[in-house]
């Protein structure tokens, strides 16, 4: 990074901190269980056996789904329980979006929706709005007619140790204290709060986030399975799989960051300028669940952000490994040139919302 783009970039995270010390103290990441994505876990994970490899097909996935097998087999009794043929059918429409419609209710498990459902969520369900609506308060009483059914409570009970392991796991690993304010400097923008919700049961390495609108604010959500093996040896979970401070960092950075810059380029004024750029996706060697442009760049600009960001926290080395790691996707020089002169123009452009027309404008310029 040139010294002047570096000290550029130090000045303003050193601004804001110093201006918004307060409402840095305040921000902290919730570690937190979430009963309703639990219950939808718990449905989901009856209709992804495909996962569940034993450990002479896929020694690898077998070990990093030790939980999972837990809560499939558990609930194996109620295959066909009408929440679970639901929840097949609430995933053709939204795929893993469905781990997200918990998060606009409340009371689980008498649940009563406290927020509207984000639109995009809704358009993928039913072109109409009431409808899609309508389709998913009824989904939420099948979930909790499930709880009651499938005796969840009792579940919850025998493995509390479980979550019990898999929080203190995740609070002793979290980023730094500076990790929020410097982010919330990057992007430009502030949420109310950020919750981690642990998703024990489900296979390793998958995590995704969404930011809900509250009464109180603007809410980062994001939800994350476990981060590697898990041990159970003599059926006893002994390592809920979450003890690694790397992967929750880069995963917290990853993530929340989504909560940034999705609503961004979902936005009318934004969404048809960037769909016009769609001659540009290229699908990245081994990533297929990124199938479509728009997904695509949101991507591509998170990853960019997590680069950028390490270095703003003085972290060159985990820069260079996310640099690394992230070879295959073929934009990423481009995105982090575009950040590199966002962060050098912090005047003219105060916030990534600010910033993202212009870099649109630049697409045409990808070297193909």
């Amino acid at each position: 990074m040139p010294k002047a783009t570096y000290l550029l970039m130090s000045l303003l995270l050193t601004a804001f901190l110093s201006t918004h010390s307060l409402w840095a103290q305040k921000q902290r990441i919730r570690v937190e269980t979430d009963l309703g994505v639990e219950l939808i876990n718990a449905l989901e994970v009856q209709n992804a056996s495909e996962f569940l490899k034993d450990s002479l097909a896929d020694p690898y996935l077998y070990r990093t789904t030790r939980l999972m097998r837990i809560s499939y087999e558990f609930f194996a009794p109620f295959r066909q329980h009408p929440a679970v043929t639901r929840t097949h059918w609430m995933t053709e429409k939204i795929g893993t979006g469905v781990y997200l419609l918990p998060l606009f209710y409340e009371g689980f498990p008498r649940p009563r929706r406290h927020t509207p459902v984000s639109p995009e969520i809704l358009q993928a369900i039913h072109p109409q709005a009431d409808s899609a609506a309508r389709l998913v308060d009824e989904y939420m009483l099948l979930v909790s007619a499930f709880y009651r059914d499938a005796g969840f409570a009792r579940f919850q009970k025998q493995y509390q140790y479980v979550y019990t392991q898999a929080l203190a796991q995740v609070e002793r690993n979290l980023p730094p204290a500076r990790f929020i304010p410097t982010m919330e400097a990057y992007y430009g923008a502030r949420k109310t709060a950020y919750r981690l919700i642990i998703n024990p049961f489900f296979k390793a390495n998958w995590g995704m986030a969404w930011e809900v609108t509250t009464a109180s604010g603007r809410v980062a959500n994001q939800i994350a399975a476990p981060l590697g093996e898990q041990s159970v040896p003599s059926n006893r979970v002994m390592d809920a799989g979450f003890d690694n401070p790397e992967q929750i960092r880069n995963l917290s950075v990853h993530e929340f960051g989504h909560t940034f810059v999705n609503p961004l380029t979902a936005l009318p004024a934004i969404a048809p300028t960037l769909a016009a750029h769609k001659n540009l996706f290229q699908p990245i060697p081994g990533q297929g669940q990124y199938s479509d442009w728009e997904t695509s760049f949101n991507e591509h600009l998170v990853r960019a952000g997590e680069v950028r960001i390490a270095l703003a926290l003085g972290l060159p080395k985990v820069a260079q490994q996310l640099r690394t790691e992230n070879a295959n996707w073929m934009y990423l020089p481009f995105f982090e040139k575009q950040l590199t002169r966002y962060e050098a123009n912090r005047k003219r452009y105060p916030t990534l919302a600010s910033f993202l027309p212009d870099l649109i404008a630049e697409l045409p310029t990808i070297p193909r």
